[in-house]
């Protein structure tokens, strides 16, 4: 087994729950597809340890849409809003009903950890709490 700390931008969880689903809702991915990889991750999830923190980053579509086009990426450029809605609310349902082990939610719209000292401050003393 690896010791040390270990981040990862996105898990199984979301892949399944939220992307997956969505895909799913949304016609784009089959009931049988569907069916066939939630099994799988259900498995996946039996024989994996769960994170010993996740962190959720919520924040509203309107902040997601402004960070999508001051990012630039032209490939996200073009997501429409109503897709974010969904992944959104996907999220929300997940977090609501995650008990795989401790859980941050972190609200990133008034909290910017990234360029906000003091909030980079706060998010770390969040963070310690379950270290």
């Amino acid at each position: 087994a690896r010791e040390g700390t270990w981040i990862q931008d996105r898990t199984i969880y979301e892949d399944a729950e939220i992307f997956a689903r969505n895909l799913h809702t949304t016609k784009k991915m089959t009931t049988r597809d569907f069916d066939t990889y939630m099994e799988m991750y259900e498995t996946m999830k039996q024989n994996l340890r769960p994170p010993d923190l996740m962190i959720h980053l919520r924040c509203s579509v309107r902040a997601i849409r402004r960070r999508v086009k001051r990012r630039g990426r032209p490939s996200e450029l073009d997501m429409p809003t109503t897709y974010l809605r969904r992944l959104n609310k996907l999220y929300e349902e997940w977090v609501s009903q995650y008990t795989a082990g401790p859980l941050l939610v972190w609200d990133s719209e008034r909290g910017d950890y990234l360029s906000d000292l003091v909030h980079r401050l706060e998010f770390n003393r969040a963070i310690e709490k379950f270290l």
